[in-house]
């Protein structure tokens, strides 16, 4: 059976990551309201917890999880560490007798409870009592219209507020100047301001270094000497080679070692990563990760799909598709600094049909919005399905690279 768990971040005020919310679909046609709720979340906690395993999907960051009425009832959150879920409290839940009792018995033994979606009535006085955290979806409850609630529950209660769909960085600040301390939605990963300064010159360092990976005549042995006269990249790769990614047995020890094992096409995107992390250090961890994400996803999606492209190139564009919000400059100023093909250059400013279809499938995982995925007439009718049954496979490895990248 397939597995399709997906994963929305949710920032603290420094914008790193707290939590994630998991997200379960059946397939890639089905949308949620289709799907019973209570088999949603049992096929959502068996497949993380069973079936992958928690850490593989959240990082050992905790994963907020609905449950329904019936699950409450029935104490279903007991059954999982108390550290590795909070507690989504639907916002369709009637708060009657019962399920104030089974939420103080999850409050008792340390489990921590969210109010999904929140709109205030006094019936849910109870609950917010019960909580820990009160979640307002931005686009159902602007904050223009619930200052004074904010204010209200701020002073009443000791309660976490998170403001969830920030789409924006105005309504990230917003949000934070009214109390809001958590923060799910991509507002991160839009530039926050389109810069007219220059690129600085570390980062234009890092640029160069990405170009000489991009030339058709491009010296393995001088990337190889770079990383060797870099301490920092020379750890960085020590650290992931012998990371939980690629299952070794016998810990590698050298720099030679270490490429001879990666290869050239590896130790490439290697190097690319590193580079790019480099350009987002003042950025939140997850814009990183993300970009990591993307560029996993394209690459293997690629092997199941004809596009215009090799896989080390879509991988490229995968991970250089966030580098304007990376540096706050729009798309067309930075290529201009990175000897990217044209063809690249082109996909990465959206002028490719297959690469935009392929950034679209990465775009619903990372949302969650399965219903609008669309297998654009670029992929062929005979591809759909053999895409479709990897797709699950291909983002759990992506997000598994990403992970690790980030430890690094």
């Amino acid at each position: 059976m397939d597995i399709f768990v997906g994963r929305q971040p949710i920032l603290n005020q420094n914008k790193k990551t707290y939590a994630y919310e998991l997200l379960f679909r059946d397939s890639l046609k089905n949308s949620f309201p289709g799907i019973d709720g209570n088999i949603g979340t049992s096929r959502l906690l068996a497949n993380t917890f069973f079936s992958m395993g928690i850490g593989e999907i959240t990082g050992n960051h905790p994963g907020f999880i609905n449950f329904t009425k019936e699950l409450i009832l029935n104490k279903t959150p007991l059954l999982f560490p108390k550290n590795s879920i909070v507690v989504e409290i639907l916002e369709d839940i009637e708060p009657d007798i019962y399920v104030e009792n089974a939420i103080k018995e999850f409050r008792k033994k340390g489990y921590t409870v969210a109010l999904d979606d929140f709109i205030f009535d006094k019936k849910y006085t109870n609950l917010i009592k019960l909580s820990n955290i009160i979640k307002f979806d931005l686009m159902a409850t602007p904050l223009n219209t619930i200052a004074g609630l904010v204010k209200a529950l701020k002073s009443k209660f000791n309660i976490t507020l998170l403001a969830e769909k920030v789409e924006t960085h105005d309504e990230f600040l917003q949000a934070k100047e009214m109390g809001f301390t958590l923060f799910q939605g991509y507002f991160f990963s839009k530039p926050e301001i389109i810069s007219k300064t220059d690129i600085p010159s570390n980062k234009m360092t890092l640029l160069s270094l990405i170009s000489e990976l991009g030339k058709s005549d491009m010296s393995f042995d001088k990337i190889a000497r770079a990383i060797k006269n870099d301490i920092s990249i020379s750890y960085k790769l020590m650290k992931f080679i012998n990371s939980p990614y690629f299952r070794r047995v016998n810990e590698i020890s050298t720099i030679k070692e270490a490429v001879s094992y990666l290869g050239e096409d590896t130790i490439k995107q290697f190097v690319r990563v590193v580079a790019a992390a480099g350009l987002s250090d003042s950025k939140p961890d997850e814009l990183m990760r993300l970009s990591v994400v993307r560029a996993r996803m394209c690459e293997l999606i690629g092997k199941y799909v004809k596009t215009d492209f090799s896989g080390e190139e879509l991988f490229t564009m995968g991970l250089f598709s966030t580098v304007d919000a990376m540096l706050d400059k729009d798309m067309k100023t930075i290529l201009a600094e990175i000897s990217f093909s044209k063809k690249v250059s082109d996909g990465l400013l959206g002028n490719n049909k297959s690469f935009n279809a392929l950034l679209s499938l990465c775009n619903c995982f990372e949302k969650g919005s399965w219903a609008d995925c669309v297998l654009y007439d670029c992929i062929l009718p005979e591809e759909h399905d053999d895409l479709t049954l990897h797709l699950p496979s291909i983002y759990i490895d992506a997000v598994k690279m990403a992970d690790n990248f980030l430890k690094i």
